[in-house]
């Protein structure tokens, strides 16, 4: 038995979770493809770089993904400037997502320029096919502001 296996018997935690959260899948989920999810991404943001690494996923409500969120932790972490900012918050909550339950989705990494400077956030696809931007440090879902622009996703 692992260290880890053997705490999570102690602590009465899920070992599935990276957070040691069980968060019940998502419901509904609708297929998609990867042509469909580069066709919503390229009509959202046209001059953006895209990498899409697999050629099915799944969708799903907003609200599905709120309720994911407010269980999540990510958002809790210290902001620790150049060691622990908002991409390493982006990568984080991406892997917290990467498991069985809830790794299909259409969600990635958004690099955008904002006012100012430069900032990476995560993006979804809901199941409308409405691209949302999810800002991992306060769990705030929004669309892209206007005066953003993005230049590279990854999903």
């Amino acid at each position: 038995m692992s260290i880890r296996s053997w705490l999570c018997d102690i602590l009465n935690c899920n070992c599935n979770s990276g957070n040691g959260i069980n968060i019940p899948p998502p419901s509904p989920l609708d297929d998609s493809n990867s042509t469909e999810v580069l066709t919503i991404l390229k009509a959202e943001f046209p001059n953006a770089q895209m990498f899409i690494s697999d050629s099915d996923y799944k969708t799903t409500t907003k609200k599905e993904l709120e309720r994911y969120l407010k269980e999540d932790i990510t958002d809790s972490y210290k902001y620790v400037s150049e060691y622990f900012d908002c991409d390493d918050f982006s990568f984080c909550l991406m892997g917290q997502l990467s498991n069985p339950d809830w790794g299909c989705l259409a969600f990635g990494i958004v690099w955008t320029k904002v006012p100012g400077g430069a900032h990476a956030v995560n993006c979804f696809i809901s199941n409308s096919g409405t691209v949302y931007l999810v800002e991992p440090q306060s769990d705030k879902i929004f669309k892209c502001p206007d005066n953003w622009e993005p230049f590279l996703i990854m999903m």
